[in-house]
């Protein structure tokens, strides 16, 4: 009897817990959508937090969940979308945002298309936005040294707009051109190096037009390597191509603010790195002929015993005096330290259907060479928008102006170089920077010169009297219209052009100078001068 009581009393006990929970949860319901394209979500996970319970959309993005009445939140969860928690509420409508995903394995090929690597029949690799500036180069290819394999870049002086050449896995002609295709949001752009003057005797870097693309503008580098990269871009691409896409901005809607401001600013110092070797033991003269010879470029003279002795020409009864001895920094000494300064504004932001980023950049440079620098002004300005379900358009614009005096290099009356290489062991090469002392100047009332050198000229004469300057406008960026005519299918039409005017100026005085000297005598300075202009217009435009 006690046990079938007892049976009862339990039987009793677990049909009334039951009648209880039944009584204590709820069932909900609900849609969860695309917060951009509003299409119904398939496949979104639905739970509680540390509970067991679950359920999943079906193929029109509704949901059905049983839940204890202590419930308050649900978790809503799907890959490529941001996580989200919701307050429980009868009929939920939720809506879930795409989140940026990490695309290791994606690069951008021709016509700014994103592929997946593994689909690729040539090899790529692909530079971030972050190691591109990491360095502070002001350069694009010049940041890709050493961050992509196989890829050679070279650069005539190393200063801010000198000429960067880019060579991926070796040259492949002797005579042609080995330089691979930039290209830039789909859009080719000329990184020709147009040649001024005589190569021998007239040398000067005017620079060549990557150098006005603005490093802190890219969101990422993609170098086509192999000559099946020429399928995309034609026999242009034979030598491979480096596909530079910049930034168009990005939604701000889930982050609560309306653009994002972004200032940066460096400085960089800049020395020369290395020069010739002399020798130190021979200062001026020629053995072969006068050892003693006070007019000598040549350092072919007496070794050094470091005793006083005059040099350079007599002028009104005075000669100056030095130690013979050798000057091992004479020619670094005539550089200085180099100062640039890269400053950079950008603006940014967007909304779930358009974007857009403006930035605008200066870069001042005072070159290692008294009287030359280098000045870049740009503006940058991206934009994209959704203008329904199956058409968007972009555009992207970039105008660069540049102003620089640059060095003169060859052989010619115009070198710098030439000049400091010229100059005897023993002398200092800044002694002759005043060119109001008489023993270092060229006289244009007297049309007579005071200095030393028979056979080669005071390079800050050169500096004062001979200029090359270089004027650059470019303009360069496209126009899109996407087509969505399917899930798998886009149509785009791109429109684009780089288009720039290269103005070259070369001023060099004309003169002709007599020694005051009489042991100079013949020994005369003279120069035709020049002034020219040439003038380089790109325009192409493509489509």
């Amino acid at each position: 009897m006690n046990y079938l009581l007892k049976l009862t009393i339990v039987a009793v006990t677990i049909a009334v817990s039951s009648l209880q929970m039944q009584a204590q949860t709820k069932r909900v319901g609900g849609t969860v959508k695309d917060a951009s394209s509003k299409e119904a979500l398939f496949g979104v996970t639905i739970g509680v937090k540390n509970l067991p319970i679950s359920s999943f959309t079906d193929a029109d993005g509704h949901f059905s969940i049983v839940l204890p009445d202590s419930i308050k939140k649900l978790s809503f969860r799907m890959f490529g979308y941001k996580p989200k928690d919701y307050p429980v509420s009868d009929s939920m409508v939720i809506t879930l945002f795409p989140e940026a995903l990490q695309m290791d394995e994606a690069v951008i090929t021709a016509n700014a298309i994103k592929r997946e690597k593994r689909s690729l029949g040539y090899s790529t690799q692909q530079v971030g936005a972050e190691d591109l500036t990491k360095g502070q180069s002001t350069n694009v290819l010049s940041a890709l040294q050493g961050k992509v394999s196989g890829v050679n870049v070279t650069s005539s002086t190393g200063g801010a707009g000198t000429s960067n050449r880019i060579v991926l896995r070796g040259g492949s002609s002797i005579s042609g051109n080995n330089q691979a295709l930039i290209v830039v949001d789909g859009i080719p752009v000329d990184n020709s190096n147009f040649r001024t003057g005589d190569d021998l005797n007239n040398q000067v870097d005017y620079g060549n037009r990557a150098n006005d693309i603005n490093p802190d503008d890219i969101e990422n580098v993609s170098v086509l390597k192999g000559p099946a990269a020429a399928a995309l871009y034609g026999s242009r691409a034979s030598n491979g191509a480096v596909i530079i896409t910049t930034k168009h901005g990005r939604s701000m809607v889930n982050e609560n603010k309306k653009m994002d401001i972004v200032f940066t600013t460096g400085v960089t110092l800049s020395s020369v790195l290395k020069l010739p070797k002399t020798q130190s033991l021979y200062g001026q003269g020629d053995t072969h002929f006068t050892a003693d010879d006070r007019r000598e470029n040549f350092s072919w003279g007496l070794p050094f015993d470091g005793q006083y002795r005059p040099w350079g020409q007599q002028i009104n009864g005075q000669q100056q005096t030095k130690i013979y001895e050798n000057q091992p920094n004479n020619i670094k000494d005539f550089f200085s330290t180099g100062v640039q300064y890269n400053n950079n504004l950008a603006i940014s932001g967007g909304n779930d259907k358009s974007t857009y980023y403006l930035s605008a950049n200066s870069l001042n440079s005072q070159g290692i060479i008294k009287t030359t620098g280098y000045n870049k002004y740009s503006i940058r300005f991206n934009a994209s928008t959704e203008l329904n379900n199956k058409f968007s358009s972009s555009v992207s614009a970039n105008y660069s102006s540049i102003n620089s005096d640059l060095p003169g290099g060859g052989q010619g009356n115009g070198s710098i170089f030439e000049n400091l290489i010229q100059t005897p062991r023993d002398i200092k090469i800044t002694d002759g920077k005043n060119l109001n002392n008489p023993f270092n100047n060229y006289n244009d009332e007297t049309g007579t010169y005071g200095f030393y050198g028979a056979y080669t000229t005071n390079p800050y004469f050169i500096l004062d009297n001979n200029r090359n300057t270089n004027k650059v406008d470019h303009i360069q960026g496209n126009t899109t219209l996407n087509y969505k005519a399917a899930k798998w299918l886009t149509i785009t039409e791109r429109i684009g052009g780089d288009i720039y005017s290269d103005r070259r100026y070369q001023k060099w005085k004309k003169y002709n100078y007599t020694p005051i000297d009489p042991f100079w005598a013949g020994n005369n300075k003279v120069a035709q001068g020049k002034y020219s202009e040439d003038i380089y217009n790109v325009n192409e435009v493509t489509n």
